[in-house]
């Protein structure tokens, strides 16, 4: 069954997000766009799976970084958008608040869809913005780090044969007292940086993550010299707080993001990293303020938004 074929015909709405969407992108901003399509009878009715579809297309530059060429487009499956949307995913509300600049498709259904964009936030929201952006400090702080490491460990296992296995490199970092590579202990995994190995993985397959890993880092490795911390995780914690702030006091997200030119700000390194760490706390106390405040429900409108997507599957397959 050809899925991509499907998403396409049955697509129903498809936004321009990300830095477009936030109003941070610059000249040399690529292109991410998230669609929704309606489920096939075999979706819905058979023994077929089908949740999203991949539609993009490549472009890199010399460090493995996408260029303004690239097209990150995906396409979502109805039933799976709307029970991310009532878990209040941050990546799956922006799409409901999109302002009409960024909305590059959308037929009846799509139109529908955004009129109850109001009926989705809950106060459960709160705990996921914050969540999130807990794990972009953790990414801002160690990232730097986890590169340092891996690139220690690429060279280390240089010396060794490619058919001897992790174990014995770990049993070597034991006696000479190096932590490069640390056996986590019974029943789990050998760590390196951010990476973790099986303890019998061939050291020939460790170099060959171990690099992959690098390369995919190598585009961020000019920030953690410049910087001293990854300032695309730094703005992704702070607007994360931001968006859930105003999510709380308002119901909605308003784009582009009024606070845009703060995000654009901490992307050009404006903040140093502790400045960055005592904003991100003072806005985790706002949130719990604005939480403590807000007038959302506590929990999803499950009836309505189930009754809802019945009511459209039901319709689209009958037509």
């Amino acid at each position: 069954m050809d899925f991509k074929e499907i998403a396409e015909r049955n697509r129903i709405l498809e936004i321009r997000v990300g830095s477009h969407l936030f109003g941070t992108d610059t000249v040399d901003s690529d292109l991410d766009l998230f669609g929704i399509f309606m489920p096939s009878e075999e979706i819905v009715y058979g023994f077929q799976q089908c949740n999203a579809v991949d539609l993009g297309t490549t472009a890199k530059d010399d460090t493995g970084r996408n260029t303004k060429d690239a097209v990150d487009r995906k396409l979502h499956e109805f039933r799976k958008f709307v029970r991310l949307a009532m878990q209040n995913n941050p990546n799956i509300l922006h799409v409901l608040f999109a302002d009409e600049k960024n909305i590059v498709f959308k037929n009846e259904i799509g139109e529908r869809l955004l009129n109850i964009a109001h009926v989705f936030p809950h106060k459960g929201a709160h705990h996921r913005f914050v969540k999130y952006a807990d794990s972009q400090r953790h990414k801002m702080r160690i990232k730097p780090a986890n590169y340092a490491a891996l690139e220690r460990g690429l060279n280390h296992l240089g010396v060794w044969q490619d058919d001897a296995v992790l174990a014995d490199v770990v049993a070597s970092c034991k006696r000479c007292n190096d932590d490069l590579f640390v056996d986590l202990g019974s029943g789990k995994h050998v760590q390196c940086g951010d990476l973790h190995f099986e303890r019998g993985v061939f050291v020939k397959k460790a170099k060959r993550m171990i690099r992959e890993r690098l390369s995919k880092a190598s585009s961020r490795s000019v920030m953690f010299t410049k910087y001293g911390f990854d300032v695309k995780f730094a703005s992704n914690l702070i607007q994360l707080l931001m968006e859930g702030i105003e999510l709380m006091e308002t119901g909605r997200i308003q784009f582009p993001l009024a606070y845009a030119g703060k995000i654009l700000d901490i992307k050009a390194g404006k903040y140093a990293a502790d400045e960055i760490m005592k904003w991100a706390d003072d806005l985790v106390e706002d949130a719990r303020v604005a939480y403590d405040k807000s007038s959302l429900p506590k929990e999803p409108r499950s009836m309505y938004i189930e009754k809802f997507v019945i009511d459209e599957v039901r319709d689209f397959l009958t037509q």
